[in-house]
């Protein structure tokens, strides 16, 4: 109803804002939101304020047709800071230098750095950046998986961009400018002509032409100093009285190592070194140093700490499933619960294990922890399993909250969940117990499945093929009645699957399984702090 209104006043903001609600919505009940995704994307590439800025987001003929970064599932941003001289851009986990795209336009009187990175931020409308000297930022969701930051000048400003792991970090420096080589120490005889520094470079040229296998790059730490050598073959007459200096280095020395001269950086701070070469230069860029550095605040949640207990399903006389090879469902479940505990604990929160080593709990008593330690949230984590004659057909990441089973297929894997110690409850005193539970409590619990499942799901398909999605459902886990929280259980996959049993014990999948979830967990607490 609110998307129709904002159509029929033509106001193109709350278009936007409405359809986003819709795939959120959508998305939360399962339903196919492709169609709105589409006009949200096309809406998306529109929304710009000025004339410059419309001509910059439509540009797509500049694109670097070189930097294509594969398809991945898109990566969310969850902050943008800036300093002085960097802005900082904080995702959801680690990255990979192929989601950026960098081009520059020239736009009389204009120049304009863009940086285009596979991702979505949510927080566009209340983030503004701003830098002294820079005359515009400007940040727009350019499609729906693409974000985009576009730097504004009259200058034609310099920047430089790394990844360390979770951010991506952009140097903007002072206008560029032709650098003029120093006429003291050129040597016309030998490899080596001449080797000066100019702002945040060292730059090396030759007499002739220079190939990647005529030096070698090497960085270690010596001395509590960072370390940072280039060994050229080649000589250079003014290696012993040339004296190079930065004002953002400790030291640069050039030595002569008979037919070979060594360049060697030494710092007593961490610094980032890039170095690009052509037929007869050599430029050695220090991308981040130790007088311009500044350090970044962590990103802070919005939410306060929580406490969570993790259970790992299964243990000691009680192993589980059992797949092909002898892999077993209590290995795996305590292998991905020790991931999630670290990842978890390193976000702030206050983590607890119902289980550290292959350990028998019963059913019953392993909410006990959750209870006493007055959990905010519960998450049991088992692995699914069907007969031999289906192993090959049945795969799949489930997720499953507490309420009566109301599919043949819940019933089937909560009972295979409950069979260790709760034999002795009749069926109608289970379901006349199942039936009285708390329906707020299953609500919450439903949407926390909703946020852990997507998750996980976005998380393994980023390195994984193939995975299956058997979606969100609800059912009858005796071992989520007791807790007094939200609490879900992960099927985590069928290790009765030839090749899903091999993921799950595999470190890598095991990981991005725990990160999915890890991942899920901030997104529910942001939602319900």
């Amino acid at each position: 109803m609110g998307y129709l209104k904002a159509v029929l006043k033509k106001d193109h903001e709350k278009k936007i804002q409405e359809l986003e609600k819709l795939i959120l919505l959508g998305k939360k009940l399962n339903k196919i939101t492709t169609p709105d995704e589409k006009k949200l994307e096309i809406l998306l590439s529109k929304s710009n304020n000025t004339d410059i800025e419309k001509s910059v987001l439509s540009n797509t003929n500049n694109y670097n047709s070189t930097s294509k970064s594969k398809k991945t599932d898109a990566y969310n941003i969850q902050n943008i800071q800036t300093s002085a001289d960097k802005i900082t851009i904080v995702f959801d986990r680690n990255i990979d230098k192929e989601i950026i795209k960098f081009f520059e336009l020239k736009q009389t009187p204009y120049y304009k750095d863009v940086f285009d990175i596979d991702a979505r931020f949510d927080k566009i409308n209340t983030t503004h950046l701003k830098i002294n000297n820079i005359e515009k930022i400007n940040i727009g969701q350019f499609k729906f998986n693409v974000f985009r930051l576009v730097l504004t000048d009259k200058r034609n400003i310099k920047t430089s961009y790394f990844v360390d792991k979770n951010k991506i970090i952009i140097n903007i420096n002072e206008s560029k400018k032709v650098v003029k080589e120093s006429n003291d120490f050129i040597d016309e005889k030998n490899l080596i002509r001449t080797i000066y520094t100019d702002d945040n470079s060292i730059r090396i040229k030759f007499n002739k032409t220079f190939g990647k296998n005529d030096f070698r790059y090497s960085a270690f730490k010596h001395n509590n100093n960072y370390i940072h050598q280039f060994d050229i073959k080649g000589k250079y007459k003014y290696s012993n009285p040339i004296k190079l200096s930065n004002k953002y280095l400790d030291k640069i020395t050039v030595l002569d190592k008979g037919n070979t001269t060594r360049i060697r950086i030494t710092n007593k701070d961490k610094i980032n070194i890039r170095y690009i070469k052509n037929k007869r230069n050599l430029i050695i860029k220090i991308a981040t140093v130790k007088k311009t550095a500044i350090t970044n605040k962590p990103y802070i949640p919005k939410y306060k700490s929580k406490v969570i207990v993790i259970d790992a399903g299964h243990g000691a006389k009680d192993s589980g499933a059992v797949g092909p090879n002898k892999r077993y469902e209590k290995v795996v479940t305590l292998e991905v619960a020790k991931y999630l505990y670290k990842m978890l604990k390193e976000k702030g929160h206050k983590v607890y294990l119902t289980r550290k080593n292959d350990k028998f709990i019963k059913v019953m008593n392993r909410t006990t922890l959750a209870n006493e330690k007055n959990a905010d949230i519960f998450i049991s984590i088992h692995a699914n399993s069907v007969p031999k004659s289906k192993a090959h057909r049945v795969q799949g990441i489930e997720t499953f909250f507490l309420s009566p089973a109301r599919s043949e297929r819940a019933k089937r894997v909560a009972a295979k969940e409950n069979s260790s110690d709760i034999s002795s409850m009749s069926n109608s005193s289970k379901l006349v117990f199942l039936e009285s539970l708390n329906r707020p409590r299953i609500t919450a619990s439903h949407k926390f499945a909703i946020d852990v499942h997507a998750g996980m799901l976005q998380s393994v398909k980023s390195k994984f093929s193939g995975v299956k999605d058997s979606g969100v459902r609800e059912g009858p886990f005796w071992v989520l009645v007791g807790a007094q929280m939200p609490s879900i259980l992960i099927e985590l996959g069928y290790i009765s699957h030839p090749r899903e049993s091999k993921r799950l014990y595999n470190k890598t999948y095991q990981k991005l399984l725990a990160r999915g979830i890890a991942t899920g967990v901030d997104s529910y607490f942001s939602k319900n702090p």
